[in-house]
């Protein structure tokens, strides 16, 4: 099997899905670090015969399959993709992370050549049957771009869930308990963690997760937590 790979770069975010959309791999008439060139039409018959069975592999490892490709088309730049990163799992996650940070910036093809011409010393790839496309660490190749990417939440809503109950336990110990010898910092206390929890709560459906950690982090230490 042959690889081939192209820089990409983030250029969105959305912290809601595991998707990042670019180029696996583009039409040049420079050729790769390998020699080769790959021609336009290498890939229409793969992405109709093989859609269903091309994942996307962690640096080509199929011990590590982290996501499948939701869309792969042709069209004058190279072969698009939009792919989805299954977040449940820990590489995954990881490989995201890199991602959305810039170290790891490349993409490539896993394929088999089945079809080629020579122009000179430059070998055209004229079909190609595609195996996976895959986030790598080094690119033969520097013309494609990632055109966005949807994020894993920044915190489990679990974890967020159990702060939210720990708060409402401690502001129900304040309510409940005698008058305390410095009644006014208390009552200051409980004020804050109601508004806390009131603005988290109300915001649930949408809220944003790095703020709504923030808060009851503040919160917590605050109260002795």
């Amino acid at each position: 099997m042959e690889r081939k790979s192209v820089a990409f770069e983030v250029k969105a975010l959305d912290e809601a899905e595991g998707i990042f959309e670019g180029y696996a791999s583009t039409f040049t008439k420079v050729p790769d670090s390998y020699g080769d060139v790959i021609d336009k039409g290498a890939f229409k018959k793969t992405i109709t015969e093989n859609r269903g069975r091309i994942k996307i592999l962690w640096n080509h490892n199929t011990d590590e399959p982290i996501g499948i490709p939701l869309e792969l088309r042709e069209d004058d730049i190279g072969l698009y993709v939009k792919g989805k990163l299954s977040l449940a799992v820990q590489r995954a996650r990881e490989v995201f992370a890199l991602m959305k940070d810039g170290v790891v910036n490349t993409m490539s093809i896993g394929f088999r050549t089945i079809k080629e011409g020579m122009d000179g010393d430059i070998r055209h790839v004229q079909e190609v049957k595609l195996y996976d496309t895959s986030p790598v660490t080094f690119a033969s190749n520097e013309s494609a771009l990632i055109t966005s990417v949807k994020a894993v939440e920044p915190r489990d809503s679990k974890d967020i869930e159990s702060s939210i109950e720990y708060l409402s336990a401690l502001l129900t110990k304040y309510q409940d308990a005698e008058p305390p010898s410095t009644p006014v910092a208390d009552a200051d206390g409980a004020a804050e963690l109601e508004s806390v929890l009131t603005t988290i709560n109300a915001e649930m459906s949408g809220f944003d997760a790095v703020e709504a950690e923030r808060l009851l982090e503040a919160a917590i230490a605050r109260a002795g937590g």
